[in-house]
């Protein structure tokens, strides 16, 4: 390892997050360097280019209106945004349902019921009805509100589909959040794929500022600022911001130890199945039996090459090869 090298801050993991405070960083004056264990930027935002010009989002893929800080980076680099549409379909009791039943029409009232309850968004471990929301799951809420099994079977298969936990390992605060911050059906794609924001992000940081392939193994710190080391150098820094999922968080040493909340992941995954020809939009709801997937949709934009599409499928679970291949074979 050669001699130590300095920057004022340190930004570890080079996806939306990260990519977004070295920008700021940069901007604010400050010497920064960005250090990415993958080849690629972008993190959880990642387009699959199929050869014959399709593409689809095999990570984040919706940009909701409430999304302010996206929809802004979209204007700054003009970067264009598809609505979303095609076919598209929760999976619930071993029914692909593409219309909403009155099951699910009752389950967004009884949402509706939690709208306007908290009082700080910003700070909502100051906010005394978001504590008590916080004790209880969705599980509860479920039984709380009376849901009829029809209901509650449904809102467990959204449950899966949106969070990938079950409804008990979900709180109550997340169901809130989300009802506050309900946008409706309008959501939209950004047109060439999300991978266009976060490359966008780092063309104008500048690729001298990215250090790719190269994974965080240590962050030694203390009151005279940080030490970042990786298996072939290691950086000085007044401050390091550490931008990583805590999956990948969990390889790295922090020396002291801080200590991180206990925060239950999702533990799904999303699967991309290329078709010869796009799924049928009509309504109708399509039998499934006894599969491993929870929301299905087309994900391919209407204006890409030919008539193909390629559908995605949301699990909560871990799925054997067998399960898929039965399921999309």
């Amino acid at each position: 390892m050669g001699a130590m090298e300095r920057r004022d801050a340190v930004v570890i993991g080079a996806g939306a997050a990260g990519l977004m405070a070295a920008l700021e960083l940069t901007a604010a004056g400050y010497d920064v360097e960005v250090i990415e264990a993958r080849e690629r930027v972008g993190g959880r935002a990642h387009t699959v280019r199929f050869p014959d010009g399709r593409i689809a989002n095999a990570g984040a893929e919706w940009v909701n209106p409430e999304h302010h800080e996206v929809l802004g980076l979209v204007d700054r680099f003009g970067l264009g945004l598809r609505s979303g549409g095609g076919f598209e379909a929760l999976v619930v009791d071993g029914w692909a349902r593409v219309d909403e039943p009155a099951d699910a029409e009752r389950v967004e009232e009884a949402l509706e019921g939690l709208e306007g309850r908290l009082t700080d968004h910003e700070r909502p471990w100051d906010d005394p009805v978001a504590r008590e929301m916080d004790r209880r799951s969705a599980d509860d809420w479920m039984h709380g509100a009376g849901l009829s099994e029809g209901e509650r079977a449904w809102m467990t298969a959204y449950i899966h589909a949106e969070y990938m936990v079950e409804p008990g390992e979900l709180s109550e605060l997340a169901l809130a959040l989300a009802a506050d911050l309900d946008s409706g059906d309008t959501a939209y794609r950004i047109a060439g794929g999300t991978a266009e924001l976060t490359d966008a992000m780092a063309r104008e940081l500048g690729e001298e500022r990215i250090r790719r392939g190269d994974a965080v193994r240590r962050i030694e710190h203390g009151q005279d600022g940080v030490v970042v080391r990786t298996d072939t150098r290691a950086v000085a820094a007044e401050r390091a911001v550490v931008a990583v999922p805590l999956p990948a968080l969990d390889r790295i040493t922090l020396d002291p130890a801080v200590p991180v909340p206990s925060v239950h992941q999702g533990r799904g995954g999303k699967l991309l199945v290329p078709y010869a020809r796009r799924p049928d939009t009509g309504t109708g709801d399509r039998h499934a039996g006894r599969v491993g997937f929870q929301h299905v949709y087309d994900n391919a934009p209407d204006d890409q090459p030919g008539d193909p599409g390629v559908l995605t499928a949301y699990t909560y679970r871990p799925l054997s090869e067998d399960e898929v291949v039965e399921t999309f074979g």
